[in-house]
This record gives C-alpha cells, sequence and structure tokens, in this order.
C-alpha cells in the first residue's frame, strides 16, 4: 500500500456514511483518481477547506490493491477560490469547469495539458475577480472541447461572425493576453451562442447533460443579436 503525493486539483465530493467523504480529485502526476477523506464531514476536520470545488491542492493517499478508492492521508493548500471575491456567475462557473474535467477525464490518464490549462484559466480567475468568469468560462469550455479532439472546423460553422470571431481569438491568444474586444464578447451575447454550442458538443461526447448547464445559462446575458431588416 505505497504513499502517493502529487499535486491535485479537487473535482467533486459527496458524503460516505457517517462523517467521511469520497474525492474525485485530478492529479498531474497519476491522472484523475478517487478516494475517501476519513471524517472529513466532522466540524473539525483536518481537511478544513481543502476539499472545496476546484481548490488546488497537494494530496498524500494510500492506494490498495484490489480496491478502487484510495485512503486519502493529508490534503495541503496551494490556492483556493474561496478567498478570490467569488459571485454566484463565479461559483456557477467554477462548478461547470469542475463537473467537465470530472465527466471528461479517464480514470488514471494523466493529462499535463488539461491540468495546466485549469491552473491558467483559476489563476486569472484569482488575478483579475473583477473582469468576471465568462471570459476565463469560455475559454476554458473551448480548450476543454479542442484537447477532447472534437472542436469542428469553424470556418465551415454557420454561425454570427462575432461568434466566430470569438472562438479563433480564444484559439489564437492566451487567456491573460486576449484583446479586450474578446474579453466584451465572451460577456455578451457572442460569448452565449459560443457556450451553448460548446456546451451541446460536450453533452454529445459525453453522452450524457451537464448538471451544472441550467444555472449558469440562467446567468448568461440574454440579448439577441440585432439583424438588419431585409
Amino acid at each position: 500500500m505505497p504513499l502517493r503525493a502529487a499535486n491535485a486539483f479537487v473535482l467533486r465530493t459527496y458524503p460516505l456514511r457517517e462523517s467521511d467523504k469520497i474525492v474525485s480529485f485530478f492529479t498531474r502526476e497519476y491522472g484523475k483518481c478517487r478516494g475517501v477523506a476519513r471524517a472529513a464531514r466532522r466540524p473539525k476536520s483536518k481537511f478544513g477547506a481543502t476539499l472545496e470545488t476546484l481548490t488546488q491542492v497537494r494530496v498524500q493517499f494510500f492506494e490498495r490493491e484490489g480496491h478502487d478508492l484510495a485512503n486519502i492521508d493529508h490534503c495541503e493548500l496551494v490556492a483556493s477560490m474561496l478567498g478570490a471575491s467569488v459571485d454566484l456567475a463565479a461559483s456557477t462557473g467554477i462548478a461547470l469547469m469542475a463537473e467537465v474535467a470530472d465527466r471528461m477525464l479517464p480514470e488514471r490518464e494523466v493529462n499535463d495539458a488539461v491540468f495546466r490549462l485549469l491552473e491558467l484559466v483559476l489563476g486569472e480567475m484569482r488575478r483579475a475577480p473583477a473582469a468576471g468568469v465568462w471570459s476565463p468560462l469560455t475559454y476554458y469550455l473551448v480548450w476543454m472541447v479542442r484537447l477532447g479532439g472534437f472542436l469542428p472546423n469553424f470556418t465551415v460553422w454557420n454561425r454570427e461572425p462575432a461568434t466566430l470571431n470569438l472562438v479563433q481569438a480564444m484559439i489564437k491568444n492566451p487567456l491573460p493576453a486576449l484583446p479586450a474586444e474578446t474579453t466584451a464578447q465572451a460577456a455578451g451575447v457572442p460569448g452565449r451562442e459560443l457556450r451553448r454550442w460548446l456546451k451541446d458538443c460536450l453533452q454529445d461526447h459525453i453522452e450524457a447533460g451537464l448538471k451544472s448547464w441550467p444555472l449558469v445559462a440562467e446567468l448568461e446575458p440574454h440579448a439577441e443579436f440585432s439583424r438588419p431588416h431585409p
């Protein structure tokens, strides 16, 4: 039963028995893993806030031969979203990002590109919380679909020009260097259309609905494109 240590993002937790939690966590070194955090639901748990969604941690865990679940021994906080002035839109965006990662990533498959994507997007959200969630969230969804290998050829995609410009800009530019126009589009109607299209791509890929999506959709801008009269 070797002790492993890894850099990780917490993707999901759910209760087990009276005081434990099952934790889905995505590690840089071993891919996505699942483990039991003993007594994590108790008020004075040693895990504290380290098991919050998309908290970045240094995790230590024991793997048991013949068992699907590891034993999580310790989590050291690396970076948290709790102190980043997270509003309702950001909270729902974080939930959607975690769900997409949890549903898309296979068990025990190392994916350094996705790990670096999470570091980049969450780091930008902490660095500039006032800029809002829509640009980081849209960037994340574009790149998850692209890294998954199912981003269609957008040159033949029948969508509004502003939406096409938005996806092209997010592919060509690092998130911190996105032009102001792109950030504004992501927070507006072009971003809404792009996110809905990416949501459809993701749901087709995982063959299931995204549970976090309805609340995200409620918080998106709802103005329609202004089209010229014939």
